[in-house]
């Protein structure tokens, strides 16, 4: 078994502490992701720590981001820092397969989600940022046993998170943070574990 880091560590007991009833929700380690895997997080700096759940069947794994930098008006494409930040995770989720990607109506959610549901060969599924109650449903049903890509807003996205482990264990995401990367999985007997992770060029206040 690989020796585990301090880094290692600190997510190992993150996990394990939103494992609890009800999920809680540690503060982030701010580390950038390199990859992911169905077994393995694999960090910029050489790190690795398991996936929640990993090796068990069934499991919900849920990879939620907020939509890439953006450009202005009102509904901006994205800016060329957005664009590559939407490369980026695609990258990121290269070994890890996916059943559905979930964005909303407005370019700058769609363009987030294109390039990594192009790589997995999906179409891209709207849903309602005002109707988060009917897609957090449809994930709980339709994809359970899945590993879902939903990308969405400051609001919106620390919101689905809260709704899908029944308790605000996050606040709304700062207007110029762009790099927050949750991962929600829920195990076959509905056990939770909530992981709140980074992506990307660094952001900081």
């Amino acid at each position: 078994m690989p020796n585990v880091t301090r880094l290692s560590k600190a997510l190992v007991l993150l996990a394990a502490l939103a494992s609890c009833n009800p999920p809680l929700l540690r503060r982030h380690q701010p580390v950038s992701i390199q990859a992911i895997t169905p077994e393995h997080i694999k960090f910029s700096n050489g790190q690795v720590t398991a996936m929640p759940f990993a090796g068990q069947e069934n499991v919900t794994r849920i990879f939620l981001v907020r939509h890439a930098e953006k450009g202005y008006g009102y509904d901006p494409a994205l800016a060329f820092k957005g664009v590559r930040r939407a490369s980026l995770l695609a990258e990121i989720l290269k070994e890890m397969p996916l059943d559905a990607v979930y964005a909303t109506h407005f370019k700058r959610t769609q363009e987030t989600a294109k390039p990594a549901a192009r790589d997995k060969g999906l179409d891209i599924q709207q849903y309602d940022p005002k109707e988060l109650a009917a897609l957090v449903f449809r994930l709980r049903r339709k994809n359970r046993g899945q590993s879902v890509l939903v990308v969405g807003h400051s609001d919106t996205t620390p919101e689905v998170v809260n709704r899908l482990v029944s308790r605000g264990v996050l606040q709304r995401i700062d207007e110029r943070d762009y790099t927050n990367f949750y991962i929600v999985a829920i195990g076959e007997k509905g056990e939770k574990e909530v992981l709140r992770l980074k992506y990307g060029e660094a952001w900081r206040e």
